[in-house]
């Protein structure tokens, strides 16, 4: 695992090393092994190293195989069967790494060779020959990859800030992504807060003419929904435990110790369940929780942990999380995490990460399972819809004003299911996009680029389609990336897996969830691993209490914090300010992550504002 960096000057201005080197330091926290650069030309490549696989300086990068370099950030996990095959080609190698494997890949088969990875990854293929520099995504955006492009300049980096610090470039706000933020709590790719800034799509490359200047987007894959499996549960479950055992198996080939965090909920203890069947002989799986004492304990599973921790075996470590401490963090959280994101698992995963970082450097996660088998309540709000579409609205609006009379919270049992309920009364709409919409939106903004679920229908694969290409890419797979690498830790995740996720997509909705349950075939999986009181129990979450942490600060001083800092000023209306705050500290209303959400864009123009054309942070 590391992080790239690339210079590309169509101008033909020499690029001078300390370019590439400076871009290089400012992502170090992401590869503190190693690191390096080239230039060739117009051209430069730069490189830091986090050392998994082939500990030896024969892992250096970039790396260089006749006329083509490469910079690569990931891991392939099948590049011993690609080896073999290649040296049957009478290639040969100087390195037990992917790296090297994927440079003599390219070199056989050309950029085709990208639908033979299983992996995550994001890499720059400089190809001399061709003149042409690929800069290539993994399926499904698991490593994050951006770029500025002008006339002038192409410059790309896995992290923006690199970008950001170029000091002959200008980047200004772009207000669509600042609405979509507050919107959604996270800026849906392609897009950044800069107009300037991009993401390489998931499933994705770019292919630069170095010559012309020329970029061409070019997608290599996407799941589909539809022409789904007709076999019966059993037979899709064993299907679905094949396929999970394939992709743990997989996941397990490292040089360097590795490990599984383990929530005690479904998807972790299914994931290190599995592992420890693929653990070395006469050893043990670490794995790792959190403890949520005090005011987190609603979102405590430490016992569920445990218990599957002693079936298995595993070296089981719990961290008890000391919030104050974590969140007097935010700031530093904030600059790792480069676009706003007001999810509040990041204090979870920067927490986790920095303490599973004492003792290992890779580490399985059970991120992904929600998404691809119905595990939100919100999915299951969409199979209410038709139904309550035939309530008179009258009858609807009845049920919200009798129900506003109970406080709604996150951290009570009683208060998150009126918080649930209110938010599908409030969402009914024709369609279940257009419901759903509303309900995954936290402000009613107008938006001009809005990505439609059109295709919603009844179906709701393509919701969970529509979560894996956004949610999960923008707010899950980002804030997993960036909280693990500031901390130089490898975060795995097998159910993103992109052979599983087609298969799971196979799978008729009715298997997933129904009015009662959520991720039933999933569920019926874990059934051969895990107790069955762990798995039918209330889902809780890996979250932190961000509720009661908002409650306990300075209501005055926050407000005018907010309401006067200079960039939200510019770009935001200050009604809409002051009833956000009002609704949560006056009136009591759910609207923790909405307030949460102008705190962390406060802290992120404090740190980021500076790099906005004319303007300084305060």
């Amino acid at each position: 695992m590391c992080g790239i960096n690339g210079i590309i000057k169509f101008d033909k201005k020499i690029i001078e090393d300390k370019e590439i080197i400076t871009m290089n330091e400012i992502i170090s926290h992401r590869g503190p092994d190693d690191s390096g650069f080239l230039i060739e030309n117009n051209v430069a490549l730069g490189h830091v190293r986090l050392s998994i696989l082939d500990l030896s300086e024969n892992g250096h990068q970039p790396m260089c195989y006749k006329n083509v370099k490469l910079t690569f950030n990931g891991e392939i996990y099948n590049f011993k069967q690609i080896r073999k095959e290649l040296e049957k080609d009478l290639y040969t190698f100087n390195s037990e790494s992917d790296t090297e494997v994927v440079l003599k890949m390219y070199h056989r088969r050309g950029i085709d060779f990208i639908n033979d990875l299983n992996g995550m990854f994001s890499m720059a293929i400089l190809d001399k020959e061709k003149n042409k520099l690929f800069l290539i995504r993994d399926r499904l955006g698991i490593k994050p990859c951006y770029y500025f492009s002008d006339n002038n300049n192409f410059i790309f980096s896995s992290e923006q800030k690199a970008i950001l610090e170029c000091k002959h470039l200008d980047f200004n706000i772009d207000k669509e992504s600042l609405l979509e933020y507050l919107t959604f709590l996270y800026i849906p790719n392609p897009n950044t807060m800069f107009k300037e800034v991009k993401q390489v799509k998931p499933g994705h490359y770019l292919q630069i003419d170095l010559q012309t200047g020329e970029i061409e987007e070019i997608k290599y894959w996407e799941v589909e929904t539809g022409d789904y499996i007709k076999k019966d549960l059993s037979s899709i479950v064993d299907e679905i435990d094949d396929e999970l055992n394939r992709a743990i198996k997989l996941r397990m080939v490292s040089d360097v110790p590795l490990a599984g965090l383990l929530s005690g909920g479904v998807d972790s203890s299914l994931i290190c369940s599995i592992a420890s069947k693929y653990i070395e002989p006469n050893s043990q799986l670490r794995t790792y929780s959190i403890s949520h004492n005090g005011k987190g304990s609603y979102f405590d599973e430490t016992e569920y942990a445990l218990r599957v921790s002693s079936k298995y075996n595993t070296k089981h470590t719990v961290y008890e999380i000391d919030y104050e401490d974590v969140f007097s963090k935010l700031k530093d959280m904030i600059y790792h995490l480069d676009n706003p994101c007001a999810d509040p698992s990041v204090f979870l995963n920067y927490y986790i990460s920095d303490k599973v970082k004492e003792e290992v450097s890779v580490c399985l996660s059970g991120l992904g399972g929600d998404e691809l088998f119905g595990g939100y309540s919100r999915y299951q709000a969409l199979l209410f819809n038709e139904n309550i579409k035939r309530i008179p609205k009258f009858a609807r609006d009845m049920v919200v004003k009798i129900l506003s009379n109970i406080k709604e919270n996150r951290t009570t049992s009683v208060g998150n299911r009126i918080r649930k309920i209110n938010k599908l009364l409030k969402s009914i709409d024709s369609s279940n996009g257009e419901s759903y919409k509303k309900i995954i939106s936290y402000a009613d903004f107008k938006l001009k680029r809005t990505k439609p679920i059109n295709k919603a229908g009844k179906d709701i694969n393509n919701v969970l389609k529509f979560d894996i290409e956004n949610y999960m890419v923008d707010d899950l797979l980002n804030l997993s990336d960036k909280m693990s690498m500031a901390h130089a830790l490898e975060l795995r995740v097998p159910f993103l897996d992109h052979k599983l996720v087609e298969l799971a997509f196979k799978v008729k909705t009715k298997y997933k969830l129904n009015l009662k349950e959520q991720k039933i075939i999933l569920k019926k999986l874990a059934e051969k691993y895990v107790d069955k009181d762990i798995i039918y129990r209330r889902k809780q979450g890996f979250t932190a209490p961000i509720e009661i942490y908002l409650k306990s600060l300075n209501f005055d001083v926050l407000k005018k914090d907010i309401i006067e800092n200079k960039f939200i000023k510019k770009f935001i209306k200050k009604e809409y300010l002051i009833n956000t705050l009002n609704a949560f500290y006056v009136e009591n209303k759910d609207f923790s992550l909405q307030v949460y959400a102008l705190i962390v864009l406060k802290n992120w123009f404090d740190i980021f504002g500076k790099y906005s054309n004319g303007m300084e942070a305060k």
